[in-house]
């Protein structure tokens, strides 16, 4: 066996009276589980060919180890995506994974050899998210943020990371450069005002009044208000269930001829395993919070207690297949786009200024503090992961806030009257 690191380089056919075919040059790579490994490269030109062997060589001499296989990265990851990543992550995030591994990175990078891949590769493909346009969707025409392009970086990362694990490449470049900022966002932030307005709005509407009621006094995500059962609504709010839109996926291998997975006979939707989820209609699920922070008892007090007893009253006499606390008049699961369509509507009817229906989480989470709450309460409340978490959600630039603060300072140090 010839010593690791040390290079051949011959003709094939060795035999010179046969017509060249190629020049072949190999070297000798560390074993792994005692098996003998090599790379082996070609070319028509036996000055290309040792030119090749030099560099793996120099390579080998500073990494250590190298693949085998050379591979492009969209191979890799479409293998990986595939058989690796989304058997271990919730449907919801392999969607939107997906989008990122398949209509971002592949497309900027994806012809790259995998073990050629630098951290100039990666940083391209930050410019070139960042100069896309949006397809559709309500950003339509315009850029791709760079907080897209940081949740690409962080896809790759896992991926690269995955494929430094099997030997494919001896590191992950992403970690090489730094990753995208994530994008600013601009939080409306709800006053107490603003709370007291969507309230008074909620109380004249009979079907809808206490689903806002209930975002405001419980900051309760939207899935985990959508999909509230009424036999979960006690002294408590069971909140460990919500309704999500998941995608459908082909579960034909490709083979029924049409191009929507949720056109499929054998349609599916991805379920890694030990995720608890139940269909309720169409693309509609229930599905289990993805961590256990997510599934919490909220105790039901007035107004809120009052108010969802009258909802969930009117709701015994309603159409109800499902048993949803709210659903749409004719019984139906209420799509959360629908839902989000009428926030918008209700803030502008209850002349409040217009707010993401999230920063009504946010809203929840500023009242508990304005109340002096203790933060690991909170944090169990709203069913934040960490303390850390809760203190991103508070609102900055609140003006009363802020003054009411200064002021307590500068009463310490007021001249004794």
């Amino acid at each position: 066996m010839r010593p690791r690191g040390d290079g051949a380089l011959f003709r094939v056919p060795k035999d010179k009276s046969k017509p060249l075919q190629y020049w072949q040059a190999v070297i000798e790579l560390p074993q792994h589980d005692g098996q003998r490994r090599r790379k082996v490269v070609r070319s028509k030109s036996q000055a290309t060919a040792l030119k090749k062997l030099n560099e793996l060589k120099r390579d080998l001499a500073q990494t250590g180890d190298m693949p085998t296989a050379s591979q492009t990265l969209e191979t890799w990851l479409t293998y990986w995506f595939n058989n690796v990543h989304a058997p271990r992550i919730v449907a919801k995030t392999a969607a939107t994974h997906r989008g990122l591994v398949f209509n971002h990175i592949i497309p900027a990078i994806g012809k790259t050899r995998l073990d050629k891949l630098t951290a100039s590769d990666v940083r391209k493909m930050h410019n070139a998210i960042t100069s896309k346009v949006q397809p559709k969707g309500k950003n339509k025409g315009q850029p791709y943020s760079s907080t897209t392009a940081l949740q690409a970086h962080r896809v790759l990362s896992k991926g690269l990371r995955d494929a430094e694990r099997d030997g494919r490449v001896t590191r992950n470049v992403a970690t090489l450069t730094d990753a995208p900022k994530r994008e600013r966002t601009q939080l409306v932030t709800l006053t107490v005002d603003d709370g007291v307005q969507i309230l008074l709005k909620a109380a004249r509407d009979p079907r809808m009044g206490s689903r806002w009621a209930a975002a405001l006094l419980t900051g309760a995500r939207q899935g985990e208000l959508l999909g509230l059962e009424i036999d979960r609504v006690t002294d408590v709010i069971d909140l460990s269930w919500q309704l999500q839109r998941l995608s459908w996926e082909h579960g034909c291998g490709g083979q029924c001829g049409h191009t929507r997975g949720t056109d499929c006979p054998d349609r599916r939707v991805h379920a890694p395993a030990g995720w608890e989820h139940r269909h309720v209609t169409g693309g509609l699920w229930l599905s289990r919070p993805k961590s256990a922070a997510g599934w919490r008892l909220v105790p039901l007090v007035e107004p809120l207690r009052s108010i969802m007893a009258r909802r969930i009253e009117a709701a015994a006499s309603e159409p109800n297949p499902h048993g949803l606390v709210w659903t749409t008049e004719t019984g139906s699961p209420i799509d959360p786009r629908a839902d989000n369509l009428a926030w918008h509507q209700m803030l502008a009817d209850a002349g409040v200024r217009d707010a993401r229906l999230h920063d009504a989480r946010h809203a929840t989470v500023d009242l508990l503090y304005e109340a002096a709450v203790p933060e690991p309460v909170i944090t169990e409340i709203v069913g934040h992961s960490t303390i850390g978490m809760s203190r991103r959600y508070k609102s900055r630039g609140n003006q009363q806030q802020l003054r009411d603060a200064m002021t307590r300072m500068s009463e310490l140090l007021a001249p004794t009257r």
